[in-house]
């Protein structure tokens, strides 16, 4: 992660949003990314903090949004409705153009009080549809809660996609749990082929994130995950709506982090036969798409 983002946020630095109830506190950057900076219960460490102290790119802060799709896009190129995009590349790191546009854009606050904070984004020509993105924020009793609402404010039907990015510290004795039926692949030279999760990849039950290196979707999720972090004495559950389908697991060797991001479609869903199995969405004018997950926290 210590390549440069390509960012194209030119908003000037907006001092950092805090919030915090029930022994949550999180702090969010929205002219960078909409990112959130740090997020713990009772003073412990839920997300990693931002590593930058404020350093341009969302790709080593605690959680960024994912919109207006997730993952990756082949070189930037894909076919809907009979018609030919290509998407600037947007981070020297990859190939591919990767995680949308909201990671790399200024939002605005629109709303806040000591418990909730609300943002928004305006889709830029960095997409071919125009859109308008509500990011919430919240902490309450049952954790703090993260939704993003994309609105297809253009004349055309748009491809969407939904997700979250958050960073969780990783030690040898970080474990993680969920139920999915399908393991997808990295874009690779050939379109991604979804198989049953095997020994080497199934989270059936709690294992640890330390034994395996992932950069994988999983589709058929349950809307649930349970983390725990012994050394930090948290049990963390991870709760999403019906429009989680898919996640993505990212567990890079050697690193004291690891990722696990609800998303609303698999890994190269924009270049599949059947996109809309894949779980890409397709609104029409006006039309929406939410995204909502929490993430509670307990003492083990």
């Amino acid at each position: 992660m210590s390549n440069t983002d390509l960012t194209r946020t030119t908003a000037s630095t907006l001092a950092v949003v805090r919030i915090a109830a029930h022994g949550y506190e999180v702090e969010i950057d929205a002219a960078r990314g909409g990112r959130i900076v740090s997020a713990s219960f009772e003073d412990v460490d839920v997300l990693r903090r931002d590593v930058t102290s404020g350093a341009s790119s969302a790709l080593e802060s605690a959680c960024f949004p994912l919109v207006p799709y997730s993952n990756r896009i082949r070189r930037g190129q894909f076919v809907f409705e009979g018609e030919i995009h290509q998407l600037a590349l947007n981070w020297d790191g990859d190939e591919h153009v990767i995680h949308g546009e909201g990671w790399q854009r200024a939002w605005d606050v629109v709303e806040q009080d000591t418990a909730r904070a609300v943002l928004r984004l305006t889709g830029a020509e960095g997409w071919p549809w125009p859109y308008e993105c509500l990011q919430e924020i919240t902490v309450s009793k049952a954790g703090i809660g993260l939704s993003l609402t994309l609105r297809n404010t253009g004349q055309m039907p748009m491809p969407a996609g939904l997700g979250f990015h958050p960073y969780f510290p990783r030690t040898a004795s970080t474990r993680l749990q969920f139920d999915a039926k399908r393991i997808w692949p990295p874009l690779g030279d050939t379109a991604p082929t979804p198989q049953a999760p095997d020994s080497t990849n199934s989270f059936a039950t709690l294992r640890p994130v330390s034994d395996c290196v992932l950069d994988h979707c999983f589709d058929g999720w349950s809307g649930t995950a349970r983390i725990t972090q012994a050394d930090t004495g948290l049990d963390l559950t991870i709760k999403a709506n019906g429009a989680a389908t898919h996640c993505v697991v990212y567990t890079p060797a050697n690193e004291p982090y690891f990722c696990f991001e609800p998303v609303t479609h698999c890994t190269g869903a924009f270049e599949a036969d059947d996109q809309r199995e894949a779980g890409l969405k397709v609104l029409q004018t006006g039309e929406t798409l939410h995204l909502a997950i929490t993430i509670g926290a307990n003492r083990l």
